[in-house]
């Protein structure tokens, strides 16, 4: 692998960059994204943030605005404005889904703190030691003799880190995340607003999904696994969106006793996304790899082409094996 100094001498050696995280983004690639937008701007090169979908309403708080990204059906890539592509915290070019077809003539900087990423791009930067891809992008500025770590910047950052550790309560969370923080607020970043965007603000039919999935909860392998689920039916009745049951996995991995847990969501009729987190010493993402997903040692998930039963019955054999 690169070192941080030839991941930024790469960078700044090129232009047109297109920038992209993986589909469904939460915190961390939100606030990696466009970190590192507005660290380009600053170094006055040309760059995109590429989404799926603008982003969610709680990210406001980081002052995006429409001239930052563009979506997927707004890009014409015929215009090959962008010739280079960084990519952020996808474990493969899958986790890009549609976006993926837009890196096919690009030459690729890959960027990511996962485990099982494969290196696909042309030049690699991965720390599975980061406790979040914005630790990256700090030490990648931090470089920079010029200083160009501003609030608005800082604050993208701090989301990035926020997110991914749970807002410091898991594993991940270092020495050097608290060191970077304290820097942050030294910049003026308001910590207690970013938890409350990330984590606190939660919609009217995320409650009432959530009230719906731990009707599902049980327990497994002795109590140490427990899994809920989300089917269509529950989504219509809360009008929700697919999206708003991420969170919920932490419910059921929180429960005293629990090592592992899971929750099942319906895509299709045959087609189930699983969520898994563990608390200590499971490695989720090797469950997740066996399924054909991925991530972190203690957060992962996949997509079984299976339905909701099946996946449970599959899922909770091959955890059992763990635990």
């Amino acid at each position: 692998m690169i070192t941080i100094s030839e991941l930024r001498e790469e960078i700044l050696k090129n232009d047109n960059y297109l920038l992209m995280g993986h589909i469904e983004p939460d915190g961390d690639c939100i606030g990696s994204l466009f970190a590192l937008k507005w660290y380009l701007d600053k170094l006055n090169k040309s760059a995109l943030v590429l989404l799926s979908a603008p982003p969610e309403d709680k990210y406001q708080i980081l002052g995006i605005s429409n001239n930052d990204f563009m979506t997927f059906s707004d890009y014409d890539f015929s215009k090959k404005k962008y010739h280079n592509c960084i990519i952020l915290d996808s474990g493969d070019l899958e986790r890009l889904g549609d976006g993926k077809e837009f890196t096919a003539e690009c030459y690729i900087i890959n960027i990511d703190h996962h485990i099982d990423n494969p290196a696909f791009g042309n030049i690699n930067y991965i720390d599975p030691g980061k406790a979040a891809v914005g630790e990256i992008i700090y030490d990648l500025i931090k470089l920079d003799n010029n200083h160009l770590l501003n609030k608005k910047i800082a604050a993208a950052i701090s989301t990035a880190i926020i997110a991914d550790t749970g807002g410091f309560r898991y594993q991940n969370t270092t020495a050097e995340v608290f060191s970077i923080m304290a820097e942050m607020m030294s910049l003026g970043v308001d910590i207690y607003n970013i938890n409350r965007a990330v984590f606190a603000a939660t919609k009217y039919s995320s409650v009432l999904l959530k009230a719906k999935a731990l009707l599902t909860l049980a327990l497994h392998g002795n109590g140490k696994i427990a899994y809920m689920e989300v089917n269509k039916k529950m989504l219509q009745e809360a009008e929700a969106e697919e999206k708003e049951a991420s969170g919920l996995v932490n419910y059921a991995r929180d429960i005293t006793g629990v090592e592992v847990g899971l929750v099942f969501t319906e895509i299709e009729e045959n087609k189930t996304k699983v969520s898994l987190r563990s608390n200590s010493y499971c490695p989720v993402n090797e469950i997740a790899a066996y399924f054909g997903g991925g991530g972190h040692l203690r957060a992962a998930g996949c997509i079984i082409n299976m339905n909701i039963k099946q996946s449970q019955e599959a899922v909770l054999r091959k955890v059992e094996e763990y635990v």
